[in-house]
Formats: structure tokens, C-alpha cells, sequence
């Protein structure tokens, strides 16, 4: 128990009488926001400070407790005895509300430990929960009890298996949801979504068992999932500003249809903000038919693509596809990971001259290798056909960067095809 001894030994004693005691005369408010700055092993710590200070640290709101900043140096076991005992000391000791919980630990196979912190928490008021498990072998099971944190405003649960009974009520004041590798099913989950009325962010990523993800939130502002769900159907979210579709670098699944995607984005009526990744534009790319099922969004003006291989043409007619169908879109980011060479593109771009134009696009931000390869051809064209451009930045991606001649080379050439705007190079 030498790691229990080493975090808390100090807090199971009484601190002796200090010549000078100048820390206790500080403003309340003060000493809180000292205490706030620590972690709770940090905080725990503090009772030999003064003796003021002895119990101070169990009167914090906001409790944070990550197994990793533990000391490894007694094993596993102890480890977890000393993440215990302090969340048993707080919770025991601690008689004001608990505004924030956040449990990030090794879990397994102590999950009955979780249970009565979190059935005494239901009793402290809790709006930020916060359950990380580190392991990946199995999801442990969230009791149904979870639901009954009726001012519960923000929940972040990783890893952990979810049942949403029939008879359990949703979260009323809930306004972000947000789950990482959460074992539910389509139908709980899509109730649960409808059991939150002030739902405004909601955060999906690695559901395993989601197949199609149905949202009805009327005030949901912002929406975070990654490219593995099956399809998406979106609607009654009148409020919805706000879409990301990231990759997932731990599956192997992929959305299979995409233009549940593209409709449900077209239906949007106040969406300003889209944000896609590589997985999901080489989904759209492999369609030959994409022409005939472009995204329409008239409200959409900031659109941001990462980590794009320019090695395929299809690649760039979604880019193109894109802009021209939103054509509202005033921002345009997008990173590079690989492009080939001009030629590439270069037969392409002169079939399609004249063809697209983008007259709302007013800024360009662009991250690139050191190459660039045929970026800098797709740069230029967007250049041409965008007469209201104002700004181009191009911003080094990887270790190396552009030398002075190539930079002004590229530089050049943007600049004469679109003279009225700020176009630079960021090493």
C-alpha cells in the first residue's frame, strides 16, 4: 500500500501549528481557485499546508482523477487502491455539491467499485459526468441508474456497455452528449436522443453496434460522428449549425450510404459548418454516379476537408462537386497528406475551365507537404474561378518545408491569377 501511503498519508494526519499561517487569510474565492488548479492527488495533498487547509481540498466542486498521473511504481493493484481511496474520501467527506466528475482509469475488473460513487453522486447535484475507461478488452456494463442525474447538463461516457430501458426517463437539462466506443443499439439510442429536449452537442465515435443513426434533437447545434455508422437520417433539427464526419483509425467499417449523408445534409436549413475527412470523400469518390447525387446546401458557407490524397481524379471532382453545389460556401480549408505529380490533373482542369465558378469564396486555407505535387495546379484553378477571392494561405504540412524559390515560384503564380488577394506561405 506504499502508493496509498504516498497520496494520501498527509491527508489522514492533523498539520502541525505553522510559525506563520498566511495561506488560510486568503479570500475564500482565492483558495478555491488555488485548489481548482491542482488535481485532486495534487489537491489532497494540501491539508499539511495549514491547518486550514485540512479538509479544505474535500470542499472542491470539480473533481478530476486520472489513473495515469498515479505512480506506477507499486503495480497495477495499488494503483487502483490509491485512485479508491481518494474518491471513497472525497465522496465520504464531502457534504456541498459536486458540480464536475471526471473518472479516467483502468477499470477492469473493479467495475462494482463504480457503482455506489455513482449512486452517491445522484445525491450531489452532478452537471459534468465524466466515465473513461482506459482498457480494451470489455465494455462494463453502466447501470441503469445513470438516467436519474436529473441536472446532469454534460455526459462523456468511453467504453462502457448502455441500456436504455423502456421505463427510464432521459436527461431534461442534458445539453452535450458525447460517447466513445459505447456499446447501444439504434433504437435506445435514437430514444435516448429524444428523451434530451436541450440537446445542443452530441459527439458519437467507435459505436461498434450502430447501424443507423437517427436524430431528432430540435435544438441541436452541433453534431461530431466518425464515418463507421451505417447511414444517417437526420431531421427535426432545425437548429443544426454544425456537421463532422471524422475517420476512424481503429475499424474497418464504413458508412455504406452515403446518400442517406448528403440528403439529410441538403435538408439542413441553417447548417453553416461542414467538416469531412479523407474515409468519407474516397466513399464518395469510388461513386461513379456522384454527379447525380451532389450535396445541395444553399446556408453552408464554411466547408473543411483533411487529410486528402490527391491521387485520383475522382478525389478532386468531390472537391469541385462540392463547392459548386454549396454555392454559398465563403471558407474553404482542406489538409493534404500525398499528391501526385501535375500530370494528373492537368488534362482534367483544362476540360473543365470555365465550367465551375465560385463567386462567394472570398478565403482558402491549405495544408500541404513540401512538394505539394499537383495541389498547387488544383490551387491555381480555384484561383480562376473564384473572382471574389481575398485571402490563400498555404501552410506547411510534414517536417519539411518549401524552399525560398519554390515558394516564390508558387506565389507568383497565384497571385497573377488572382492579384486582389492576400496570398502567403507559412513555414
Amino acid at each position: 500500500m506504499a502508493v496509498v501511503s504516498s497520496v494520501l498519508s498527509s491527508a489522514e494526519q492533523v498539520p502541525s501549528d505553522l510559525p506563520v499561517d498566511r495561506l488560510s487569510s486568503l479570500p475564500s474565492n482565492i483558495l478555491d481557485i488555488i485548489l481548482g488548479k491542482l488535481s485532486i492527488t495534487e489537491a489532497a495533498r494540501t491539508c499539511v499546508l495549514a491547518k486550514d487547509w485540512q479538509y479544505k481540498w474535500l470542499c472542491i466542486s470539480d473533481f478530476s482523477i486520472d489513473y495515469e498521473l498515479i505512480s506506477p511504481a507499486s503495480g497495477a493493484a495499488n494503483r487502483w487502491n490509491a485512485l479508491a481511496c481518494i474518491i471513497n474520501r472525497f465522496l465520504l467527506h464531502h457534504s456541498l455539491s459536486i458540480r464536475k466528475f471526471y473518472l479516467k482509469a483502468y477499470c477492469r475488473p473493479r467495475y462494482s467499485a463504480i457503482y455506489p460513487w455513482l449512486q452517491h453522486l445522484l445525491t450531489r447535484d452532478v452537471e459534468v459526468l465524466s466515465i473513461e475507461e482506459l482498457g480494451y478488452k470489455q465494455n462494463f456494463e453502466m447501470p441503469s441508474y445513470l438516467f436519474l442525474f436529473e441536472k446532469l447538463q454534460c455526459l462523456f461516457l468511453k467504453r462502457c456497455a448502455l441500456q436504455f430501458p423502456s421505463t427510464c426517463r432521459g436527461f431534461n437539462s442534458l445539453r452535450e452528449l458525447s460517447f466513445c466506443n459505447v456499446l447501444i443499439n439504434d433504437d435506445e439510442l435514437h430514444r435516448l436522443i429524444l428523451e434530451c429536449p436541450l440537446l445542443v452537442k452530441l459527439k458519437l465515435f467507435e459505436m461498434s453496434r450502430l447501424e443507423h443513426l437517427r436524430i431528432s434533437s430540435p435544438l441541436l447545434e452541433e453534431l461530431e460522428i466518425d464515418n463507421t455508422i451505417g447511414d444517417i437520417m437526420i431531421k427535426d433539427s432545425a437548429c443544426l449549425v454544425s456537421v463532422c464526419i471524422s475517420d476512424n483509425s481503429y475499424s474497418d467499417r464504413m458508412m455504406q450510404n452515403w446518400r442517406s449523408v448528403t440528403c439529410s445534409l441538403s435538408s439542413l436549413d441553417i447548417l453553416q459548418t461542414l467538416v469531412l475527412f479523407r474515409n468519407f470523400i474516397e466513399i464518395l469518390a469510388a461513386d461513379y454516379a456522384l454527379e447525380t447525387y451532389p450535396l445541395r446546401n444553399d446556408t453552408l458557407s464554411c466547408l473543411s476537408l483533411f487529410n486528402l490524397r490527391f491521387e485520383t481524379l475522382n478525389v478532386f471532382r468531390v472537391c469541385l462537386s462540392l463547392l459548386s453545389s454549396c454555392s454559398n460556401i465563403k471558407s474553404f480549408q482542406f489538409t493534404v497528406e500525398a499528391a501526385k505529380g501535375p500530370k494528373l490533373i492537368t488534362a482534367f482542369l483544362m476540360e473543365n475551365h470555365g465550367r465551375f465558378s465560385f463567386p462567394q469564396l472570398d478565403s482558402i486555407l491549405v495544408t500541404s507537404p513540401a512538394g505539394m505535387g499537383c495541389t498547387v495546379n488544383f490551387l491555381e484553378f480555384l484561383c480562376a474561378h473564384s473572382p471574389n477571392l481575398k485571402a490563400l494561405t498555404i501552410k506547411k504540412g510534414g517536417k519539411h518545408e518549401m524552399n525560398a524559390t519554390r515558394v516564390s515560384n508558387v506565389l507568383s503564380r497565384l497571385t497573377k491569377l488572382s492579384p486582389q488577394a492576400s496570398i502567403q506561405y507559412q513555414p
